[in-house]
């Protein structure tokens, strides 16, 4: 008989940098993304914006999986809501609805604190995540689309 691991929620303390680290590691590589040094990652997690959010899943005292996400106003009505930048659960954990029990979770929150809604983005060529997200009541809004400014154009935009 499997053993049926409880899940426990909780945002994170100081004493999580190390494990939130590798979690945030694996999560580059499975997206085939760059990859700061780890004493990077940790800084970056030790001084990261007020705001900024970071909902931990745990099983058996690890890490499993994780949300990253900060309060934003104003939306539709002029309300708030949380915007979600990062949902993620472990490649040792994938299977078992942890991820809905994450935005679950999320939702929660996000209910207790006041808010009304929740926004995030996703791949565009990710059909299976997208689908995840419907599953949850989740719907694209194909009249938004996604801007980024980062590097020298940010550079060049603030020295206009």
């Amino acid at each position: 008989m499997d053993h049926i691991a409880l899940t426990t929620f909780r945002e994170i303390a100081d004493t999580d940098f190390d494990d939130v680290a590798d979690a945030l590691i694996e999560m580059q590589a499975h997206y085939r993304a760059v990859c700061p040094a780890r004493d990077v990652i940790i800084d970056g997690l030790r001084s990261r914006p007020a705001g900024s959010r970071i909902l931990l899943a745990c099983e058996n005292d690890e890490i499993a999986g994780f949300a990253c996400f900060s309060a934003i106003y104003p939306g539709p009505g002029l309300t708030s809501g949380f915007f979600l930048k990062e949902l993620y659960v472990r490649h040792n954990r994938r299977g078992a609805g942890l991820g809905k029990r994450l935005m679950t979770r999320l939702a929660e929150i996000a209910r207790q604190e006041g808010h009304g809604r929740i926004d995030w983005t996703a791949d565009a060529d990710d059909l299976r995540l997208q689908h995840f997200y419907e599953m949850l009541g989740g719907r694209a809004l194909p009249e938004k689309r996604f801007f980024r400014i980062a590097g020298a154009k940010l550079k060049e935009l603030a020295e206009m």
